[in-house]
Formats: C-alpha cells, sequence, structure tokens
C-alpha cells in the first residue's frame, strides 16, 4: 500500500506535467515551456521527487517476451553491445546496401522487415560482465542521454557520456534545455563549466531518450527534439527510445506505428522494437542513406483523416487527445494511472534499477 509520502511525490509528479500541458493549451507551447525551464524551485523539486520514488518506492525491474529480467539501462547497454560490437551494425549496412540496390533498379519488395531478432540468454544480464569486454584499445561509444537526470551511463567503459538534463540530481549531469539548444560543429560549454550551449553535430554514436519525449507538451516540440538526435548522430547511429505504457502491445499500436512513420520520413529505420511490461523501447538507425528509411513510410497505406498522420512533422502521445483542464481540476482525472506512473519511476535513470 501506497505510504503519504509516496502518494505526495507522485502527484507532485502528476501535477508538473498536467499544468505544464495546461499551460501549453492556454498559452501555446513555447510559453509553456519558457515559464516552465526557469521555474527553478520546480525542476529541483521533479528531479528530488524523482530520485526518491526510483530509489526508494519503485525498484521492479521489467521481464520481456523471453523471460529475460532487465531494466532499461540494461536493456539499451545490451543493446549497444549486440549492435555495436557483435555485428549488428554491419547487418543493417548490408540490409540497406541491399535495399538501396533493389530501389534503383525499380524494384518492388512487398515489406521491409526492420525488427532484429537477437539471440538473448534467459537470465538476468550482468551488465558488468559486457562492460569488461571492452579494453582500453577499443574505441568508446559517444553517448548522449537527453534527460539523464542521474547519469547511469557514466561509469561505464563502453560509452563516452554527455549527459544532460533541465536540472540533474548531480555534478555529473550538464544543464541544457535540450528543446532549445543550438546545434554547431563543437560541443561549447558555459565558463563554469556546468550547462552545455551548443552540441556538435554528426558527432554520436548513441542518443538516448528514456521517458523523455512524454515530458514536452505538444507533439511538434517532440518532433524538434527527434529531429536534432537525427542531426547530432553519425551516419549508422542509433536513437533510442523508452516510452512508458502498461498496457498490453497492442494498446498504443497505432501511436506507435505513426512514430515509426514520422521518423522514416526523417531517415531513421526502426531496427528494434519491444514491448515490456511498463515501457515500449524502440532503437532507430540513422541510415546510410536517407531515401531507404523513408521508403518504408512512403509504401504505407495510411487511413484517411486519421490525425496522427495530418503532417509529418509530429509525434503524439496518448495524453494529446486528453482533456487537461479537467484532469487538474478533478482529484479523479490523473495524467497517468497508477501502473504508468509506476512503469515512469520504476525506469529512471537512478542507483538501483
Amino acid at each position: 500500500m501506497a505510504t503519504e509520502e509516496h502518494k505526495y511525490l507522485a502527484n507532485f509528479i502528476k501535477t508538473t506535467h498536467a499544468t505544464l500541458r495546461e499551460e501549453a493549451q492556454n498559452f501555446g507551447p513555447e510559453v509553456a515551456w519558457k515559464r516552465h525551464v526557469i521555474r527553478k524551485d520546480v525542476l529541483q523539486k521533479y528531479a528530488s521527487s524523482m530520485q526518491k520514488l526510483a530509489t526508494t518506492y519503485w525498484m521492479e525491474n521489467n521481464v520481456n517476451t523471453k523471460n529475460l529480467i532487465l531494466c532499461r539501462v540494461e536493456w539499451i547497454i545490451f543493446q549497444c553491445m549486440d549492435y555495436f560490437l557483435n555485428g549488428g551494425r554491419q547487418k543493417y549496412d548490408e540490409r540497406e546496401d541491399n535495399i538501396k540496390r533493389k530501389m534503383s533498379t525499380n524494384y518492388v519488395e512487398t515489406e521491409l522487415v526492420t525488427n532484429c531478432n537477437c539471440n538473448v540468454r534467459n537470465e538476468k544480464i550482468d551488465v558488468l560482465h559486457f562492460d569488461n569486454i571492452l579494453d582500453n584499445s577499443t574505441k568508446k561509444l559517444m553517448l548522449l542521454d537527453v534527460g539523464s537526470c542521474y547519469n547511469p551511463f557514466g561509469n561505464l567503459n563502453m560509452f563516452e557520456v554527455t549527459a544532460i538534463d533541465l536540472n540533474g540530481i548531480t555534478d555529473k549531469v550538464l544543464h541544457c534545455d535540450f528543446l532549445n539548444v543550438r546545434i554547431g560543429k563543437e560541443n561549447l560549454f558555459s565558463n563554469d563549466k556546468q550547462s552545455i550551449l551548443q552540441l556538435a553535430e554528426n558527432s554520436y554514436d548513441v542518443v538516448v531518450f528514456s521517458l523523455f519525449l512524454e515530458y514536452l507538451p505538444c507533439p511538434k516540440q517532440r518532433y524538434i527534439c527527434c529531429k536534432k538526435a537525427y542531426d547530432l548522430l553519425q551516419f549508422r547511429g542509433i536513437l533510442f527510445i523508452i516510452s512508458p505504457d502498461s498496457k498490453h502491445v497492442n494498446a498504443n499500436a497505432k501511436l506507435m506505428k505513426s512514430w515509426r512513420y514520422v521518423l522514416s520520413k526523417l531517415g531513421f529505420m526502426r531496427i528494434k522494437y519491444e514491448k515490456l511490461r511498463h515501457v515500449h523501447c524502440m532503437i532507430f538507425r540513422k541510415s546510410m542513406f536517407k531515401c531507404v528509411a523513408s521508403r518504408w513510410a512512403n509504401l504505407q497505406a495510411l487511413p484517411v483523416n486519421d490525425p496522427l498522420y495530418q503532417t509529418s512533422t509530429a509525434v503524439y502521445i496518448p495524453q494529446d487527445f486528453r482533456n487537461v483542464s479537467s484532469e487538474v481540476e478533478q482529484d479523479g482525472k490523473e495524467e497517468y494511472n497508477t501502473n504508468e506512473m509506476i512503469s515512469m519511476f520504476n525506469e529512471l535513470p537512478f542507483d538501483g534499477t
């Protein structure tokens, strides 16, 4: 049974999200976001509440379809190992090459299958074992962790991490508003080295959006962040998107397909999708040939007048189709149900996940 502190912290998180969304409806998303990022007291309390919830109250792990127990951090690490060290990247290089050749000869393929069925061990992943595979001679993977909060990847040999957040828990996380940060030729920092002012284009092997897109109050802002991830990744680099959802795998299948459609138009191929108990886990690869990635979207027979496909520059979540004002005014109307709230904090990147 939830304690009073447990309920108080969860309600603060829920209220913060709902308030941001309500202000986006009332004043526009840009104004709402500007107001949000200057509320330093709210951001600090939000980060502290998230840490408390994750490390004290919701420590359960997820289980995938193969009964492999792992948290979202371990899932990301395992997939990076498989892609960069176990031949995954070369596999998709060849697949893209084959599709490009077929396209150049006007070959029409009925379906492009981009899910990777990797062989995994039926036991808990030993993250340290995987990390120790890398020695000092191995080039580290450049990883950008957006909305990092704690920098869970910072102690692993395989990554050179840039961890950013509006308000990080420790000095290992740089202050950065990813939605509005500049992209240029190199990383630029504030004088005190606590904030990042510009991120370097085409420089990262991995970008991580873990429970990040849902934080943003409007579909256009989510798209902007996905476009920035595309610009920051090297060709053949990968974007992880972890999104909370406690419902069964097909409940929000239309939304997941719309995400794939929008990112395909951007130049991403979805190479992995897995539904864990409380989250959707997706990997998108920045294609060597943008036409190969967008080809999947172009082959889709889209439903007429479906709001999910009225534009290719919007990323929707279920909350976009709810009445935010009634959620704020009525205690019985919650932005997330209990399981969804548990999943969000259960998957946060803190010690003990």
